[in-house]
């Protein structure tokens, strides 16, 4: 276990903070964010938080949003929280539980909760469209 030390105890002559770019800068940000974020596993919640099959939280990670899910199985799921037509935010909710499928409230385009699409409303008339090729990633 970390022991806190206090500053009067651990204070060293001549140390200083860093240059206030590395606490505005976007260009480190970026950087931090692909090295540090982007790389490496990150604590989103805890499985107890989707505890039946189909419930879901909302999360931010490295700026992107991504839907943690249980799903139909009961495996926990990430996937990205943008519908693979438009680009529209699938869910706008911080939480909450998906019945049996995941529907873009734009399109309706529908998928499990397994990330597969199974309903793209008109894509019928797509020559060459593949249901199996847009899945939510």
């Amino acid at each position: 276990m970390t022991t806190f030390h206090r500053t009067v105890e651990s204070y060293k002559q001549g140390a200083h903070t860093m240059p206030g770019e590395y606490y505005t800068s976007p260009d480190i940000l970026a950087e931090e964010q692909e090295r540090i974020f982007a790389r490496h596993w990150n604590c989103v919640g805890r499985a107890s938080q989707i505890p039946r099959n189909g419930d879901y939280i909302v999360r931010t990670v490295a700026g992107e949003s991504l839907i943690i899910l249980r799903d139909r199985d009961g495996e926990l799921r990430a996937l990205f929280n943008v519908c693979r037509h438009r680009g529209t935010r699938i869910c706008r909710e911080s939480s909450g539980q998906f019945s049996e499928t995941i529907q873009c409230p734009y399109h309706a385009w529908t998928y499990t909760t397994d990330g597969r699409l199974i309903g793209a409303p008109h894509m019928q008339e797509v020559e060459g469209f593949d249901k199996r090729e847009f899945p939510l990633h």
